[in-house]
């Protein structure tokens, strides 16, 4: 295949212009241009790269399989494009542009949301798309600059992960259910209690911890099974019975005295792995609306995050 051309390069804005705008007409009304140009441009594009980039019917577009990819890659050229036309206009005073992040559900409700107004009103001119899912988001496909993932795995053929901040597990119950029932004096006792575990394994659910460089195990007679960690939470205030949970969830709870720590000397092991990460596509030059955000983060999070106050004890001089 024949390399790319000057000309091409403009192809690829009239290209990006025509997804973005979602049809040729309004691209060409953006552009100042007519539809018929650029639906020329585009056509080139296709002929100079020797595949379909759009699926054209009379009601709309849409991106072939091939044009999604193309298309994450163009978009970043035209962000470059931008950012080196603002630089040499002298306008480049800080970072902009549409940032787009993914994270779970449970962390992005929990922590994350609380923390972009701040962020917003450090980098005004930086527009916040945050995506909430909880499944594995492949950062190209889905034009995701930055995600911070809590997975004890990471793929990094192609992204760099950086720790932004520690995940730690703790036991929680309410103080009416532990009125009622008492606090389980070891691990064993766990047995008498109703116990709430994460997902949909039920009773064959099993609880690790560390304790004294061993790993012990524990199978809790699930009363409750829930896939959500704010649900679980919920469940657990609501004196539902003993829950393990990432102290991002459940930390703030048992500071105010709305949850109570359970056994405090064990150190369970999460399924979410040991640290909250910044993962963003590999690249040389990192764009500094991601790397602002992800100093941002680190900044407000960090090796002791907010929600870790409570498992922080005060030196005794």
């Amino acid at each position: 295949m024949p390399g790319l051309t000057p000309r091409d390069f403009s192809d690829i804005w009239a290209f990006v212009r025509v997804v973005d705008a979602g049809s040729f007409s309004e691209a060409a009304r953006q552009m100042g241009t007519t539809k018929a140009s650029i639906s020329k441009a585009v056509a080139r594009l296709e002929a100079a790269l020797q595949v379909k980039l759009l699926n054209r019917s009379t009601r709309r577009i849409g991106l072939s399989e091939a044009g999604r990819d193309i298309h994450q890659h163009a978009l970043r050229m035209v962000e470059e494009a931008r950012a080196i036309e603002s630089t040499a206009a002298g306008q480049q005073s800080g970072p902009g542009g549409t940032l787009r992040v993914s994270t779970s559900m449970a962390f992005g409700n929990a922590q994350l949301a609380a923390l972009l107004p701040a962020f917003m009103a450090r980098y005004p001119a930086v527009r916040v798309v945050l995506q909430l899912q909880d499944r594995y988001v492949d950062l190209v496909e889905e034009g995701i600059d930055v995600a911070l993932r809590l997975s004890p795995k990471v793929d990094l053929m192609s992204a760099v992960a950086r720790p932004v901040a520690p995940l730690n597990y703790v036991l929680a119950a309410s103080p009416d259910y532990l009125e009622q029932y008492g606090a389980p004096a070891d691990l064993a006792a766990l047995h008498e209690h109703r116990c709430l575990t994460f997902g949909d394994a039920g009773p064959v659910s099993t609880w690790q911890f560390d304790v004294a460089g061993a790993r012990l195990q524990f199978k809790p007679a699930a009363a409750l099974a829930i896939n959500s960690s704010q649900s679980l939470r919920e469940a657990m205030l609501g004196g539902a019975g003993i829950a393990l949970l990432p102290t991002f969830v459940v930390g703030e709870d048992i500071r105010a005295g709305r949850a109570v720590h359970v056994l405090p000397t064990l150190a369970p092991v999460g399924m979410f792995g040991t640290h909250v990460l910044a993962v963003y596509r590999e690249n040389r030059f990192l764009p500094q609306k991601v790397r602002v955000f992800i100093d941002f983060v680190l900044e407000h999070f960090g090796e002791h995050p907010p929600w870790d106050a409570f498992l922080r004890r005060p030196t005794v001089p």
